[in-house]
């Protein structure tokens, strides 16, 4: 990788988000307007890299800040009781031995605590010496649940942080693939931090259906669930405009003394459709193909962008695979449309009674996989070298299946129930995984 740009988690040139209000959204320019913030996007938008701002800035000042990485397989209170014994040994240093005498207690309850949750089971099936064993190990709900777990430690953290006049930080990356049970905990946490008032703030950044998420998982439309939304200050990591990510691109080029065509650049972010992920990948694979003394010139951005839409094949099939059939039909439909879009009021009309919610569910999953962007009236594709995947893998059947390829009239859709076209004969055409209707 060229050191021109940086890496993705220290990048030459930090772009500063703002949101809708013209507001910075990162904690190290911006506090918090609450005890908990979330930062949402789709991937690859720059949530983790927040959240390394705000743990820069936390231990620049002297601040605890402890960050996990949310899993499926393993408790966040694991995972925060081994972060936090792995840093005793700073904390220790900068708080005092006897200032943390109980925190280890609550460390050393915690893990036994723990530790005393494992059930197990063990069947063997056969007669010796030839047996075939089967093991099951799970973990059973203790005494006190997650969420008075954290609760604890949080609240030992902050006791410790206060002495010193300072704040703690508890952050949570990786929200997209907590389980329930983690999430109910986090708006519990967040609910007692507010209560208790301290300085000590939870930081979480996730996909797009985070708070959604949150809110489902602590109880449908309870009390608790109507009130993460208003508790989180919910900080969106969505795409940029051209404006904010070109000085990504000309400033590292500049700093470096490499040519380029202003036209070179306009091309790569046109590109990127907003993402800075995509950008850094298109930036860097232009390096590779510019010559001196001509720099990054438009063949060059062409070339970069067709290697890297062409290495990016196994993923946009990968991603097409995953889609379930309403998926692939509403994915195919969109991407045909071009850069316009496709007004999801009239799909959803167009779907009738008792259809509707697949078509709106496909949505859902569309977007919070990251792969289709929502304005709240059109859908488009998040990545213009996927939409070209699919118009290529789809072909014209896209359009018979009552959509049209950019710039072309749009097709008779198939008439509904009751309705009839004389003279038109319907049949269906199998593309992929995916079922057209096929009028002619």
């Amino acid at each position: 990788m060229s050191r021109v740009f940086g890496t993705p988690r220290r990048p030459a040139y930090m772009v500063t988000r703002t949101d809708r209000l013209g507001r910075p959204i990162s904690l190290d320019r911006r506090e918090p307007e609450g005890n908990s913030v979330l930062f949402t996007g789709a991937p690859g938008m720059g949530k983790s890299l927040e959240l390394d701002r705000a743990q820069a800035f936390a231990q620049r000042n002297g601040w605890i800040a402890v960050r996990v990485d949310a899993s499926p397989r393993e408790p966040l209170e694991n995972r925060f009781v081994r972060a936090v014994s792995e840093d005793l040994g700073g904390l220790r240093k900068q708080h005092g031995y006897f200032a943390l005498r109980k925190l280890k207690k609550t460390l050393r309850d915690l893990t036994q605590r723990s530790r005393s949750e494992q059930r197990g089971a063990e069947l063997r099936f056969g007669v010796a010496p030839v047996q075939a064993v089967v093991k099951k190990q799970w973990e059973a709900p203790g005494k006190d649940g997650v969420g008075s777990t954290l609760n604890q430690l949080a609240d030992n953290l902050g006791e410790l942080a206060a002495k010193k006049g300072q704040p703690v930080m508890l952050m949570v990356d990786n929200l997209d693939v907590a389980s329930d049970r983690d999430l109910a905990a986090l708006t519990e946490l967040s609910a007692h931090l507010e209560r208790q008032g301290q300085r000590v703030y939870l930081v979480g950044a996730g996909g797009e259906m985070a708070a959604t998420r949150l809110m489902a998982a602590s109880g449908g439309m309870s009390g608790v669930a109507t009130g993460v939304t208003g508790r989180f200050d919910v900080r969106e990591c969505g795409p940029l405009s051209a404006d904010e990510l070109r000085p990504s691109v000309t400033e590292p080029l500049r700093r470096a003394g490499i040519p380029y065509q202003p036209e070179a650049v306009e091309q790569l972010l046109k590109s990127a459709n907003g993402n800075p992920s995509r950008l850094r990948d298109l930036s860097e694979t232009a390096l590779e193909f510019a010559r001196p003394p001509y720099g990054i010139t438009a063949d060059v951005a062409k070339a970069a962008t067709a290697r890297v839409n062409d290495q990016a094949r196994v993923f946009y099939q990968a991603a097409w695979n995953s889609c379930s059939p309403a998926e692939k039909d509403l994915l195919a439909k969109v991407a045909v449309r071009g850069p316009r879009g496709l007004a999801m009021q009239g799909e959803t009309q167009a779907a009738g009674p008792g259809k509707w919610q697949e078509v709106d569910a496909a949505r859902q999953g569309l977007v919070a996989r990251g792969m289709v962007r929502d304005s709240g009236s059109r859908l488009s594709l998040a990545d213009p070298g996927l939409q070209d995947w699919v118009q290529t893998r789809v072909g014209q059947s896209a359009a018979h299946a009552g959509v049209a390829l950019p710039g072309t009239p749009v097709p008779a859709i198939t008439p509904a129930p009751g309705q009839h076209v004389p003279g038109r004969v319907t049949s269906t055409r199998q593309v992929g995984n995916t079922t057209f209707r096929v009028n002619g």
